[in-house]
């Protein structure tokens, strides 16, 4: 099987590296969290939520292996009644760096696909709420199990591959696209396996362009579903020059033998799936103060289909959705942001537009 082909591989590896190994030990503890209101348009009443409180907790064991861990708290608390959130590990891995440029990985990991699977603290990102384009076309937070390796074979070029955990076929559906097939690491079935990658290319400062893919099977056993699989591709692009800050990502997800997934479980799971947004935003505090805080000034667009080709079906409209955000993020530290935004919803049913106000705080300690 892959994983234990790869696992064999790094095992190998590890034990004919040459390196000196240092005995000293540390532990470090970080975190995030972020509050929001949401506020939609109409009689609905607005909602206050703290949405996430994240717990850090790493050990540097000696000088090249790691632990790594992200614990989360959604809503606040777990419990049985009907508004209840969600206690889970997002991250527990350990790292060997056996070499200065190149490593390995093992545990439960985030696929390295898209920009804020990987970089998801409030601070790095403008807007209360994350992109939708990373709740449908890629399933943030995504996290599987799985182990791999990664490298910097130049100093402005980064890759990392894994295998993980694969997607489970009766979890997909017409709305949430691959949200609900995510394992996360719960007993994850190694029936069918996946790949995942990444590669960062800095070509000149302030400018970072990605490309990621993953690509598994689906079946996980059940006999009429041999051939259903996921792939997925995607890039993306930062560029920050002084107050100017833009950034761009898109994805296209393809799944072969949705027919035959849909006579399964009848879910309306379509053959593809894609979306994209661009997003700029320019401090404009230095106009009216000297000063290290910044005030950003924002606006995203983004498109995202999550039945854009069907097979035995026509696509539901109201799937192909477009979002217009626009917005302030108040950074009065590096790491702490006070954000405020608007947000238009639209699909392609022509149908009204609705909106919402959203305000939010979150911060970051490493």
């Amino acid at each position: 099987m892959i994983q234990l082909h790869v696992l064999s591989v790094i095992l190998l590896l590890l034990l004919t590296a040459g390196f000196a190994m240092a005995q000293e030990s540390s532990t470090s503890v970080g975190g995030y969290g972020e509050l929001h209101y949401n506020e939609p348009e109409g009689s609905a009443k607005g909602q206050l939520d703290f949405h996430r409180f994240v717990v850090y907790l790493n050990h540097e064991f000696n000088d090249w292996i790691g632990f790594y861990s992200e614990t989360e708290i959604e809503h606040t608390y777990v419990s049985d009644g009907e508004n209840s959130g969600e206690l889970s590990i997002e991250q527990a891995l350990l790292e060997f760096r056996p070499w200065q440029n190149y490593g390995f990985r093992a545990g439960i990991m985030l696929p390295p696909v898209g920009i804020i699977n990987l970089i998801h603290e409030p601070p790095t990102f403008h807007g209360v709420e994350r992109p939708n384009f990373h709740r449908f076309i890629i399933p943030t937070t995504w996290r599987e199990a799985g182990i791999g390796f990664y490298g910097a074979p130049l100093h402005n070029l980064q890759f990392q591959v894994y295998a993980v955990s694969s997607f489970t076929a009766d979890g997909l559906s017409a709305g949430s696209g691959l949200r609900g097939g995510r394992q996360k690491a719960i007993r994850s079935s190694t029936a069918d396996m996946g790949v995942t990658g990444r590669v960062d290319y800095m070509p000149m400062l302030g400018l970072s362009l990605g490309a990621s893919f993953f690509t598994g099977g689906l079946g996980h056993g059940t006999p009429t579903l041999d051939n259903a699989g996921l792939t997925m591709l995607a890039a993306d692009a930062r560029y920050t020059a002084g107050r100017l800050q833009l950034r761009a990502e898109g994805a296209m997800v393809s799944i072969s033998d949705a027919e035959a997934i849909n006579a399964v479980y009848d879910n309306m799971v379509a053959d593809r799936l894609n979306g994209w947004y661009a997003e700029a935003a320019y401090d404009v505090l230095p106009f009216f103060a000297e000063t290290v805080q910044q005030l950003f000034v924002f606006g995203r667009y983004e498109m995202y289909d999550t039945q854009a080709e069907t097979t035995g079906f026509d696509p539901i409209e109201a799937y192909d959705r477009s979002d217009v955000t626009i917005g302030l993020t108040y950074k009065p530290a590096a790491n702490v942001a006070v954000k405020l935004d608007y947000q238009l919803f639209d699909d392609a049913r022509d149908a009204d537009e609705r909106g919402q106000l959203n305000a939010g705080i979150g911060y970051a300690f490493f």
